[in-house]
């Protein structure tokens, strides 16, 4: 085998693995299936069992509401704080019997 291709053979697995690991990436509804993630009374989501890709999940959802309820806050002349924990209200009751909430104690529990 010559250099050059083991260069090609060696970008085509990377751009094949890129393209695997997008396939494979968890989603929020696989997250709460697995009971990895649960809904806050904050409007945000919290980790139940904490991975690297969890986190990352987490983060990055936590970071798009966050800026949806800015916004939904700043069009309504209401705080942050406020949009939040209406959006928690309601993400509480709409979820699924099965997957995990936060309960008045703070902890995640099966609702």
């Amino acid at each position: 085998m010559n250099l050059l291709h083991v260069i090609k053979t060696s970008a085509v697995t990377m751009i094949a693995l890129a393209f695997s690991a997008s396939v494979f990436a968890m989603s929020l509804q696989d997250a709460k299936d697995q009971g990895l993630v649960g809904e806050l009374r904050n409007g945000y989501l919290g980790v139940a069992v904490s991975s690297q890709e969890v986190e990352s999940l987490v983060k990055d959802i936590n970071q798009k509401r966050k800026i949806a309820y800015e916004e939904i806050a700043e069009r309504n002349n209401l705080t942050l704080d406020q949009v939040a924990a209406r959006a928690g209200i309601k993400n509480l009751e709409r979820t699924q019997a099965g997957l995990l909430v936060e309960n008045a104690q703070g902890q995640l529990v099966k609702k």
